[in-house]
């Protein structure tokens, strides 16, 4: 079995609850969704993929990543090869890597092909103003499967509106209050006018425990 790779490499993760730790992503070819904020569209790009196996990706990971740490499965959407997931990632587990999955958080059955075997899964959850699509009934079951071993991060752009961010809020507090919610605020065109959005993380946080404002830290950093 096979999986088309976009790219394989070490850096910081830059978003989300886990900013700052070392990782090695493995990126996936292609995406099932096309987001207005989307900075990977060179993963919809065949010609920079390379079909690769298993052994293949656990190999270029080892040159890397230490024991311990985290591998991010990301894209794209990684859940697009789930069943190169489910192969790969008690692979890793063999050398000592933990597997933090990044989705939008809209393949309900694929998910629960993979029967809980990624460490922290990373979901997103899309508005209908950023994707086109309604897409809550499906981050509603999404939720339902991870919500033992999940963060959800939502994209604060200046096309958001407020009852999109209300209707997140509650979709997390139904599948469990202590699960984290992230609001990260687009850069360039999109951004949100900041104070619009710290009054989300307030009223955010009257539902929730663990509410954040975190940027897109790697390109401050100048990394990938």
């Amino acid at each position: 079995m096979t999986a088309k790779i976009v790219e394989i490499f070490h850096s910081l993760q830059g978003e989300g609850l886990y900013v700052g730790e070392p990782m090695t992503f493995v990126r996936f070819l292609g995406c099932n969704l096309f987001c207005s904020y989307c900075d990977t569209l060179y993963a919809r790009d065949e010609k920079r993929a390379a079909d690769m196996t298993a052994d293949q990706v656990l190999a270029a990971v080892a040159l890397s990543a230490k024991p311990g740490q985290f591998v991010s499965l990301t894209g794209g959407e990684p859940l697009l090869w789930t069943d190169f997931c489910a192969e790969l990632i008690p692979k890793l587990r063999t050398k000592g890597l933990k597997t933090y999955l990044e989705t939008n958080g809209t393949m309900v059955k694929e998910m629960a092909r993979l029967d809980g075997l990624a460490d922290v899964v990373a979901m997103d959850i899309k508005p209908p103003s950023d994707c086109g699509q309604d897409l809550w009934r499906a981050h509603r079951e999404f939720l339902a499967l991870i919500k033992d071993r999940a963060f959800v991060k939502i994209v604060i752009t200046s096309t958001i509106q407020p009852a999109e961010v209300e209707r997140a809020v509650e979709l997390v507090a139904e599948a469990g209050p202590a699960i984290p919610l992230v609001l990260q605020p687009a850069a360039g065109d999109l951004a949100p006018d900041m104070g619009l959005a710290r009054k989300y993380l307030a009223r955010a946080s009257e539902r929730l425990s663990d509410v954040r404002i975190v940027s897109q830290m790697h390109k401050v950093w100048q990394v990938r």
